[in-house]
């Protein structure tokens, strides 16, 4: 069947013992029956907190540069969360893409309309993330400073049940990628269920996922992870495939997670690139060489990739739907394994997909 197929089974490795998964599990059925409902009542000192996070989290969710840093500052305060290095490494790669649309790769793939369909939808999904994640990145470092019951204060943020039992797993006992996961799976289902579902978005990403295949039918997230002579970063990282699917990207999420955190070098690499170049959302962060920010003819040598800034006005927020993702216990398997993946360096297959799309620009440019 495998031959049939062409793909050979995936390797997987268990992320909690049996035994704590059945805990866990039981825990998580359980939260299927309490309400999704966040109106509690709170002493003054409380009501403080829930604005303070409120205010820091909108503050803090203006654009995906304020976003990308945001998730690396939290990072470097909490390192047992995974996550956050995590996001913030995806987050760029959304910045990236962003400013691709202005770039002068795209200049006659898609038109302006098109253009600003693309950018808001990756926008929505990027800001409608953040707004979920980061209050409870915000809640756990609280309760490392001063004790209190986390699952009290998620519904105040309508965070999903699914994550109650979850924190308060990890403050009992620190499990960073059990955790992970879990911010995963939380965050890609909770955009499938507020933002895919219920939106125009649902079929712009359709559009998308066939238009990036026709167009871009190599788009990648790219980890830079180690300096090259020539002005370039070594890239590792995988291609996207399938986006319009919610377990797809929740393995894409997985695989990313094992790539980053179980690969010496890689995160190592990885580290110091984040530690050494500021995310400007402009390919020429980690490819100077190739790509230049500036929109001088006298560089007309370089591909030009804008800064964000340059790129895109910031756009307002708009809260999604209230609506708890998590309605179905099968849901709950995801966390039960994850793929194992071997480091792959992309740095050659990424050039050539560079010159491709050069190409493509130029002859859509002709007819």
């Amino acid at each position: 069947m495998q031959k049939l197929i062409g793909k050979p089974p995936v390797k997987t490795k268990p992320i909690i013992d049996a035994e704590k998964y059945d805990t866990l599990r039981s825990r998580l059925q359980k939260e299927l029956f309490q309400p999704f409902d966040g109106s509690k009542a709170f002493f003054p000192e409380e009501t403080a907190l829930i604005k303070s996070i409120r205010t820091e989290t909108t503050v803090l969710n203006r654009n995906n540069i304020t976003r990308t840093q945001a998730y690396l500052a939290f990072y470097n305060r909490n390192p047992e969360v995974h996550w956050a290095f995590l996001a913030h490494m995806v987050s760029r790669n959304g910045g990236y893409h962003m400013t691709d649309l202005k770039s002068s790769s795209m200049t006659h793939l898609l038109d302006r309309a098109e253009q600003q369909k693309f950018f808001l939808f990756l926008e929505r999904a990027n800001s409608a993330i953040f707004a979920d994640a980061f209050p409870q990145l915000l809640l756990y470092e609280h309760s490392k400073l001063k004790e209190f019951p986390l699952k009290r204060y998620l519904p105040v943020f309508r965070i999903s049940r699914f994550m109650a039992p979850i924190w308060e797993s990890f403050i009992e006992e620190p499990n960073s990628p059990l955790l992970t996961t879990a911010l995963i799976i939380n965050e890609q289902r909770m955009l499938q269920e507020r933002i895919l579902k219920r939106t125009r978005h649902g079929e712009i990403l359709r559009r998308l996922d066939f238009q990036l295949q026709e167009y871009l039918g190599f788009v990648k997230v790219i980890f830079p992870y180690e300096k090259k002579r020539n002005g370039l970063h070594f890239l590792t990282g995988l291609t996207v495939e399938r986006f319009a699917d919610p377990k797809q990207r929740i393995e894409t999420g997985k695989l990313l997670y094992e790539l980053l955190f179980q690969h010496p070098v890689v995160f190592r690499g990885v580290g110091q690139f984040t530690k050494e170049v500021p995310h400007t959302g402009s390919r020429e962060d980690y490819w100077g060489s190739i790509y230049t920010s500036e929109a001088s003819t006298s560089k007309n040598d370089k591909i030009y990739s804008p800064t964000l800034h340059d790129a895109w006005a910031d756009q307002r927020f708009f809260p999604p739907p209230s609506i708890d993702w998590f309605t179905n216990e099968s849901f709950i398997e995801d966390l039960r394994s994850t793929p194992i993946i071997k480091k792959a360096d992309l740095t050659n297959k990424v050039l050539e997909n560079v010159n491709q799309l050069n190409t493509l620009n130029g002859m859509k440019a002709i007819f």
